[in-house]
């Protein structure tokens, strides 16, 4: 634990590991949005992160209110999870970036 710690990289893949878990959830919304949710086993295969390491995550998602779980008991993506996966989408991404610079000139 304390060389997790120590490592200034577990904050960074923190990071991708909930980018990727937001951007799932955000895919599928997208697809069906009356049938947004995926299931934990199907989480896990698709982020490519184990059951123990993605309850964190989850965990920590669920608590930022980015995600949620609905009816069926799957994990869906909310208003402020796509919010929040929109807005690093821009930062990172040049595309996005010169996409909404054309769209504001033109």
């Amino acid at each position: 634990m304390a060389d997790a710690a120590a490592d200034p990289r577990t904050v960074e893949r923190d990071s991708v590991i909930q980018g990727k878990v937001l951007s799932l959830l955000s895919a599928k919304r997208r697809q069906d949005v009356h049938n947004p949710g995926i299931g934990d086993e199907e989480l896990e295969r698709l982020s490519g992160c184990p059951t123990e390491h993605l309850e964190f995550h989850l965990w920590y998602l669920k608590a930022k209110g980015w995600i949620g779980r609905i009816e069926n008991g799957m994990f869906a993506i909310t208003v402020e999870g796509i919010d929040r996966a929109n807005s690093e989408h821009r930062h990172k991404s040049p595309v996005a970036t010169r996409l909404l610079d054309y769209s504001h000139s033109g």
